[in-house]
């Protein structure tokens, strides 16, 4: 019989998006990147999109589209940020799944629940809206419909894999902990564990109502050696690992994905390895899927589940809801006892988003249920927000009406996202996840005031108040919610900062809001705000006078110093480089009677670099001698000038042949001065050429192999 070997990889972020702007604002500890998702896309996404594959000299002979070999699924809110601001990763991603699907029949991608909820503590409904939505933004992307669906936690009961089959998934992941028996077609159900269940195949799950769902149980100990054993800190034993003992039928293996590159360095290039090992069919062994897999091997043998189980819970589902003992977050004596109320608020506050949707869709849908099933289009980028209300509103609604309409889909919306599992995951109510639920639960609050709702927000406190902190008494979920939740909510002054201090804004997308478009007029000496909300199709304004105001605990001013940040280093490089162009001609007779350059060339420094690597000025041997020194004595200009000869250096790889011989002095004279520059995106590019062969110094310098001719 064949051997076979899937690796897959859950992609997930928490939803990190501002739910007024609809972008992700400055996350301190992800520095120096904006946010984690940045950060992680640096580590992980993208070095899985280009892996390296060494030859036997250690130079890169090969970049792997690692998404075209490994089963994988990503959020869908970490796609749509990844779409606006890491263009180059998603398209790798989706090219992926078209050369898997044009390789196997079927594509590596499965989908994921819109809001990676904990799917058996979730509703009838809130099943169907995140099954469905995640389809439509799967339908989206990857232009064909989900095999597939990846389970939050892999949390699972029946009812959850009925949802499933209704939206046509044909099968799922477990955790093998999470079988409980299993038989053959002509035999009875037997009991198994997590070390005695057969992985190597998938099963069939009846279901109550008739139908049914293929199942796959990944292979437990391989998938801990990953996540968990440092197994990906060698190629070849990681090989080994996922082929030994394979005699016939699939090993599969499942972890998130973010352990290639993020949690161990280098991670993707273990992964290449393999992918090389098996492409040369080594030890008889071909990657496959798990969509093809079952269509060469349709489940036969048929499996019951623990219901209400997970992978990441020893008490089934119990971490997101009470104090289990499960938790992460390095705080051994910390106890969770504030799961419970927090769920309890989420859910009240949920029953009534239902009930005010389930009384007023009807003022203003043709269907309520079907409008709110495919308002998954819109936040796809499917169908715009306009065309999906004439097609969805009773016809002759005014302007007010559809505002109105907007809002109780944007409510709805806002209330699941605040259920996402990482809220419970960690092991403090004030951390960055249960803050940002709550901050999506505070929006939801505000929509379900402004379209006619009952206010219910003293209850959702009462009931939050009785969430504790672990790291400051002070600090109960009532408290949490006054200091540090609400005061997110964005006030028109603070948003007026943005197009008084970058009234470029609108010509600059990374610059812009996906929420609210911002623009300031001054008529009879009277500045007004304009704020269109894009999400509501609304428009506010206000009379803008005075200085600028942030609250004590916005946001704002982390976003807006980060921005400024930008703007400021590249001009104080520009000044820097005017006042170098008068003090480089001297430089050869510095030092007479001064000894070494001193603090007064420190403005100038970035500058006399610049020049030197870019615009072919002189720099004098024993300058850059000292600058060397200099450098090493004053990291964080350092740090700036490599991220920004990273920058300009990447625009000439974009640019070669013509700017070849530029690039090599560049890197040979940024490497005499010891800056240490990682020449990724470079590389990349110089390796996508045709003829990179003819590049031979290039080449040699940036680490890669030269083809023969």
């Amino acid at each position: 019989m064949s051997k076979a070997l899937c690796v897959h990889g859950h992609f997930y972020q928490p939803p990190r998006f501002d739910p007024w702007l609809e972008d992700v604002l400055p996350e301190g500890s992800a520095a120096p990147q904006h946010d984690w998702n940045a950060r992680i896309t640096k580590e992980c996404y993208g070095p899985l999109g280009w892996a390296r594959r060494l030859d036997g000299s250690g130079m890169i002979c090969e970049l792997v589209n690692c998404y075209a070999w490994m089963s994988f699924n990503f959020g869908p809110t970490l796609l749509r940020w990844m779409e606006l601001h890491a263009p180059g990763t998603y398209e790798r991603i989706l090219e992926g799944d078209r050369q898997s699907f044009l390789r196997l029949g079927h594509g590596n991608a499965l989908a994921q629940v819109y809001h990676h909820a904990i799917m058996p503590l979730a509703t009838e409904l809130d099943k169907d809206l995140e099954i469905d939505w995640a389809v439509q933004d799967f339908r989206t992307r990857f232009g064909r419909d989900p095999e597939g669906m990846w389970l939050a936690e892999t949390a699972v009961d029946l009812p959850t894999l009925e949802a499933l089959a209704r939206a046509g998934i044909r099968f799922t992941i477990l955790a093998p902990r999470q079988a409980r028996a299993v038989r053959d077609k002509d035999g009875e159900f037997q009991p198994v564990t997590e070390d005695s269940i057969d992985t190597t195949r998938p099963y069939l799950v009846r279901l109550p109502q008739g139908k049914s769902i293929s199942v796959f149980f990944y292979d437990g100990p391989v998938s801990r050696a990953v996540a968990f054993e440092r197994l990906l800190a060698n190629g070849e034993n990681f090989w080994k690992r996922l082929t030994s003992s394979l005699h016939a039928g699939l090993r599969n293996i499942a972890t998130d994905g973010e352990s290639y590159g993020h949690h161990f360095m280098f991670g993707e290039m273990a992964l290449a390895y393999v992918v090389q090992q098996a492409r040369e069919r080594r030890d008889g062994v071909a990657l496959t899927n798990y969509g093809a897999y079952l269509a060469a091997h349709p489940a036969k043998d048929e499996a019951l589940i623990h219901e209400n189980s997970s992978w990441s819970c020893a008490h089934g589902v119990e971490r997101w809801k009470t104090h289990c003992g499960c938790s992460d977050g390095g705080h051994s004596g910390w106890i969770q006892d504030w799961r419970r109320p927090l769920r309890r608020c989420l859910n009240y506050l949920k029953y009534y988003v239902d009930e005010h949707y389930s009384k007023r869709a009807g003022l203003h849908f043709r269907d309520g249920e079907a409008a709110l099933s495919e308002y998954g289009l819109v936040l796809a980028g499917s169908e715009n927000l306009v065309d999906f209300l004439d097609r969805h509103c009773l016809p002759g609604l005014d302007t007010a009406l559809r505002t109105d309409a907007c809002q109780l889909l944007l409510m709805q919306r806002m209330a699941l996202a605040s259920f996402s599992s990482c809220a419970w995951f960690f092991d403090d109510i004030a951390r960055i996840e249960p803050l940002n639920g709550l901050t999506w639960a505070r929006r939801a609050l505000d929509l379900l005031a402004s379209t006619g709702g009952p206010d219910v927000e003293a209850g959702f406190v009462r009931v939050l108040a009785e969430a504790q902190s672990n790291m400051r008494e002070d600090w109960d979920g009532a408290a949490l919610w006054e200091k540090l939740v609400t005061p997110r909510r964005p006030s028109m002054r603070e948003l007026a900062v943005y197009p008084s201090r970058f009234p470029a804004a609108k010509d600059r997308p990374e610059m812009a809001w996906p929420g609210v478009r911002l623009e300031l007029k001054t008529e009879a000496q009277q500045t007004q705000l304009s704020c269109f909300w894009t999400q509501t199709l609304e428009t506010q304004t206000m009379t803008v006078s005075g200085p600028e105001e942030f609250s004590a605990h916005s946001r704002h001013k982390a976003e807006v110093a980060f921005r400024l940040a930008a703007e400021h280093e590249r001009e104080l490089l520009q000044h820097s480089c005017l006042l170098a162009r008068d003090m480089g001609p001297l430089l050869p007779g510095f030092t007479e009677g001064q000894g070494e350059p001193q603090e007064l060339l420190a403005l100038q420094i970035p500058g006399l670099v610049w020049n030197w690597l870019f615009e072919g000025r002189e720099l004098p041997r024993s300058t850059q001698d000292y600058l060397a020194g200099w450098f090493a004595a004053n990291p964080g200009v350092r740090k700036l000038l490599e991220r920004l000869v990273e920058e300009r250096g990447t625009q000439m790889a974009l640019s070669l042949p013509g700017q070849a011989h530029a690039l090599v002095e560049v890197i040979t004279r940024s490497r005499r001065l010891g800056l240490s520059i990682y020449w990724w995106k470079a590389q990349n590019a110089v390796m996508a050429l045709p003829n990179r062969g003819v590049h031979v110094e290039l080449c040699q310098l940036l680490g890669l192999s030269v083809p023969e001719a």
